[in-house]
């Protein structure tokens, strides 16, 4: 009877050695997986926060100059691991029209969907819009921050082949952002329209 619990105690334990060769990969690539969906999820969620901090301080503002504009950018956006990304920013007046608009970035074809110019119609969504009796001093900003999803690494071979997207908008505490004379042109406002 000894023998024959050795024996089984033996035959288990090797099949328990199989079963769990057999499944290790399984779990590992598993781990990985969901390693790559935990990245994805986070960067969305950094992208969010980065537009949002943006857009606040921005709205809070009643004027921007080229230096203030590029030191909130160095702040909020790191420069390492940032991959391919674009950034609208747009000032949009409650009855839907476009203030201004700037991109920054280092890929100008990424984010396009609401890239007007300005004076038209804001096309995408806005919290706060009344087109017949839209005030023009009352205005929001709105920051667009879009990011290839390919320029993520990724542990486990996934691969995101849409971009990423993050948008946020505040409303402007002091009717519009003026902008100084060099974001004014880059914007493509003439110099007597600092209202």
């Amino acid at each position: 009877m000894n023998n024959l619990l050795r024996r089984l105690w033996r035959q288990q334990h090797g099949s328990l050695a199989v079963e769990t060769a057999l499944a290790l990969p399984i779990v590992l690539a598993a781990g990985a997986v969901l390693t790559d969906l935990i990245t994805v999820e986070l960067e969305r969620e950094h992208m969010e926060q980065r537009a949002g901090a943006i857009a606040s301080v921005l709205a809070m503002q009643s004027e921007l100059s080229r230096q203030g504009l590029s030191g909130l950018l160095a702040a909020t956006i790191p420069d390492q691991n940032t991959g391919s990304y674009q950034m609208n920013i747009a000032n949009v007046r409650q009855n839907r029209q476009v203030y201004w608009q700037l991109s920054r970035g280092n890929n100008t074809g990424i984010c396009t969907d609401n890239v007007v110019p300005t004076g038209s119609t804001w096309p995408g969504e806005l919290p706060e819009v009344n087109e017949e009796s839209g005030k023009e001093n009352v205005s929001m900003i709105v920051v667009e921050l879009c990011r290839n999803g390919s320029d993520i690494t990724m542990l486990g071979g996934l691969t995101v082949k849409n971009q990423l997207k993050a948008t946020a908008v505040n409303r402007v505490t002091r009717n519009t952002l003026t902008l100084d004379a060099t974001l004014a042109a880059e914007a493509g406002l003439e110099e007597d329209a600092d209202e």
